[in-house]
């Protein structure tokens, strides 16, 4: 039997944000939502950067050494959080590069904007324009705990997390907060919701026992050295990089923030 959805595009922003449009019957057991855009950084980055003139590049091993295929510029050993996300929400496949060749069908699934260093800027926050071409469902995920990355810990000097970098997240954060709320009142026919990723670091840092080094060897910016080597238990460590989660960090930063994703769905 049919189950009729009120499906739209999911636009999450990682921060960013995501995103569905239309309206579409779904037979129980297909994709709960249509199609999944994503903007952000290098967290879900899907490989934009391999066709930018960037030294944010990370089409070479050990990136990519779990993932099917291997290196794809994606900044993990594995999935990223996006791709757990689509599993998630039922979509047959990852969501495709902007930068790559994507088929006109792929377009209907969606697309993955993200780019490694990217920031925030007015050009990248017009939701009105987001509405206009059909966003409904939109998901903004906040910053993490960046203090409690092996990067911030050795320029610290220190082995626990820096606390002054999480505090100065935290007004972000609420303003961020504050801001899906103050936009499901100026778009009541549309959905948003804040995802807490300073919660979901919290988790991973209890979930897992390798929190202070990188599974990689790194070079001095923080990304693996090329070609490097990793370490073996790497379902057991936090993080793949000095910046970066490994791809089982991203299962369970995933299902987590996809617990608050389904409010919206």
């Amino acid at each position: 039997m049919a189950r009729q959805w009120n499906s739209h595009p999911l636009l999450v922003t990682f921060c960013l944000l995501a995103l569905w449009f239309g309206k579409k019957q779904w037979v129980i057991g297909e994709p709960v939502a249509p199609c999944f855009f994503i903007f952000g950084d290098s967290l879900v980055d899907g490989g934009n950067n391999n066709f930018l003139n960037t030294a944010a590049k990370v089409d070479y091993l050990p990136y990519g050494v779990d993932f099917p295929g291997g290196p794809t510029g994606r900044f993990s050993n594995g999935k990223t959080v996006a791709d757990v996300i689509s599993e998630r929400l039922g979509l047959p496949n990852y969501i495709p590069a902007f930068a790559s060749a994507i088929p006109a069908t792929g377009l209907l699934q969606g697309v993955n904007y993200a780019s490694g260093s990217a920031g925030i800027l007015v050009e990248t926050g017009k939701f009105q324009t987001l509405y206009n071409l059909g966003a409904r469902k939109i998901a903004l995920a906040g910053i993490s705990k960046i203090g409690c990355t092996p990067f911030a810990k050795t320029i610290a000097g220190r082995k626990g997390c820096v606390d002054s970098q999480n505090a100065a997240v935290v007004p972000f954060n609420k303003l961020l907060r504050d801001l899906a709320g103050r936009l499901n009142q100026d778009f009541p026919d549309a959905k948003f919701v804040y995802l807490d990723t300073m919660a979901a670091t919290d988790l991973l840092l209890r979930s897992l026992p390798n929190t202070q080094e990188p599974c990689c060897q790194v070079q001095t910016v923080g990304l693996c050295i090329p070609n490097g080597t990793f370490c073996d238990q790497r379902d057991t460590y936090v993080y793949w990089d000095a910046f970066h989660p490994t791809q089982a960090a991203n299962y369970i930063v995933g299902p987590f923030l996809y617990q608050t994703l389904k409010q919206i769905l």
